[in-house]
């Protein structure tokens, strides 16, 4: 009994002195930890005087340099390459809807017959020429002698003459009234899309009596009836869409971004991007760059690659983003988060971790002769699993400052604690 007892007693002193020599032992280094912020300004107060600034190497960062490809985020919705809308330009009645909302049609298809409504103001109107007429002719009638009292055979009569000239007169108004209600537009208006791209041209003409005639919309080009705003019967005024048609075989969006970045970009670039709510990577190409109505704005116009990953997944009206090279590789510094002033970098901390353009922030530089400088840069993107920035345009040689000091610091010295 007693040597059980005794050797458990070694035991217990055995395990006890593993446990505090463990537990002595220091914590062992974690690679790409980033740097705490509170752990930094923790007992390392900074004094300024009038030339210099003293701070604890803690305040002090090398240089890290990062390779990365610059890009530029591209965003838009989906459309067709080739769409038309259908407006209408005057009053009419839409008297039958020959093809229905997603359907696909060919060129020359029938899509509506329509007739031109006859206003009331109309009707008035022609009514009172027709009375103003008929007015004149009785006044010209009353003017022409019974024709027992007319002249021997080789004579003349002034007031025939003058009766003669009346009559063609009244010829002239109806004549120039007539020309006038042919001078009709179209019931329907072919509006450009968005997109600046040519679009279908309907040419239809109403004719100009008041029994205005059944005209027949056809289709100037292969697509499918996208939106459908009217039926059967159904009036409608001037302006008011009647139908979208859309060849929604060909796809694109297109991406707004500064005038400045144009020569980055060129047609035949690749565009690798994204659908909302879809995790399918899609491929497009630049096909037209153009600008903008927007004072420096360029317009990016995107065709869709067509293939097995965009056939039958991407559709008008997503929203897609994506990204496009440019350039060469380049070399970036990683900073953290703290040391990077005067930017909102929320929008980074979303995937996929980049904005479409490079956020333009400060940050503090301490140069070769010890001195400190403001430097603008571009935060390019976030790390998520070092909690970290790229930031670009920072140079070898010099190293960053991650104290947030006022702007009266630049060009004093750093000295170390």
């Amino acid at each position: 009994m007693r040597i059980r007892l005794s050797n458990n007693c070694k035991n217990c002193a055995f395990l006890l002195s593993s446990l505090l020599i463990i537990a002595c032992q220091p914590p062992a280094p974690v690679d790409n930890q980033p740097l705490n912020e509170k752990d930094v300004q923790a007992d390392s107060p900074i004094i300024a005087s009038a030339d210099s600034v003293t701070m604890a190497s803690d305040y002090i960062l090398n240089i890290k340099p990062s390779r990365y490809q610059p890009s530029l985020g591209l965003q838009g919705v989906i459309e067709p390459t080739k769409q038309s809308r259908f407006v209408a330009a005057h009053d009419i009645i839409v008297q039958k809807v020959l093809v229905s909302e997603g359907q696909w049609i060919e060129e020359g298809t029938p899509l509506l017959i329509v007739k031109r409504q006859v206003s009331v103001d109309k009707v008035s109107a022609t009514s009172a020429v027709t009375e103003d007429v008929e007015q004149k002719e009785k006044s010209v009638a009353s003017k022409v002698k019974p024709a027992t009292n007319m002249p021997k055979e080789g004579a003349t009569d002034s007031n025939d003459e003058e009766s003669n000239n009346n009559v063609a007169s009244i010829e002239k108004v109806l004549t120039n009234r007539d020309v006038t209600d042919d001078k009709v537009d179209s019931s329907i208006d072919n509006k450009k899309s968005n997109n600046d791209q040519d679009t279908a041209t309907v040419e239809q003409t109403i004719p100009t009596n008041l029994s205005a005639q059944s005209i027949v919309v056809r289709a100037s080009f292969s697509g499918r009836i996208d939106k459908l705003h009217v039926k059967n019967t159904q009036p409608v005024t001037a302006r008011t869409p009647l139908l979208r048609l859309s060849d929604d075989k060909n796809l694109q969006f297109i991406a707004t971004l500064p005038l400045k970045m144009k020569p980055q970009l060129s047609v035949g670039q690749t565009v690798n991007f994204t659908a909302e709510n879809s995790s399918e990577k899609f491929v497009g190409q630049i096909g037209k760059l153009a600008t903008s109505n927007q004072p420096g704005k360029l317009q990016v116009y995107v065709h869709v690659v067509k293939n097995e990953a965009s056939r039958d997944k991407l559709r008008p009206d997503m929203l897609v983003s994506g990204r496009v090279d440019y350039g060469q590789i380049e070399v970036g510094t990683i900073v953290p988060e703290y040391g990077i002033h005067d930017a909102d970098l929320s929008v980074l901390k979303e995937p996929p971790y980049q904005s479409l353009m490079p956020i333009t922030a400060n940050v503090w530089i301490i140069k070769q002769d010890q001195r400190l400088t403001r430097l603008s840069v571009e935060v390019i993107k976030y790390d998520p699993s070092t909690e970290q920035y790229l930031v670009a345009g920072i140079s070898n040689d010099s190293l960053i400052c991650l104290a947030d000091l006022p702007i009266e610091s630049v060009g004093k010295k750093v000295i170390v604690s």
